[in-house]
């Protein structure tokens, strides 16, 4: 193998990119100013009010929504590298697989 195909590899670029994202860290440590602890350090900042603490209870509606946008997403991308040769009932197929399934799961709402 040519030497500059193995130096340009991608394993050793990611390393490459690696060693220096940990030279810029040590780096950043030796210039920043020391930590002094203090209590307004480790409070929320919420526009200068003090936060009090609240219980939250996730609901699933959102859920459907975040499938639905997956969903179409894939859907999409199977058609854009589909082939050009492919038939177009197999797409279409599975276009109407995926909008029974959508539909399927929002009945029950």
């Amino acid at each position: 193998m040519d030497p500059a195909t193995i130096v340009f590899s991608a394993p050793l670029i990611a390393l490459y990119a690696l060693v220096v994202c940990y030279l810029v860290y040590s780096w950043s440590k030796t210039v920043a100013p020391a930590f002094t602890p203090s209590a307004n350090k480790i409070m929320p900042y919420v526009g200068g009010e003090a936060m009090e603490g609240q219980v939250c209870h996730p609901g699933y509606q959102f859920y459907y929504v975040a499938l639905f946008f997956t969903v179409v997403h894939v859907a999409a991308l199977i058609i854009a590298v589909a082939p050009p040769d492919a038939p177009l009932a197999g797409t279409l197929g599975y276009l109407a697989i995926i909008a029974v399934a959508v539909a399927i799961l929002r009945w029950g709402m």
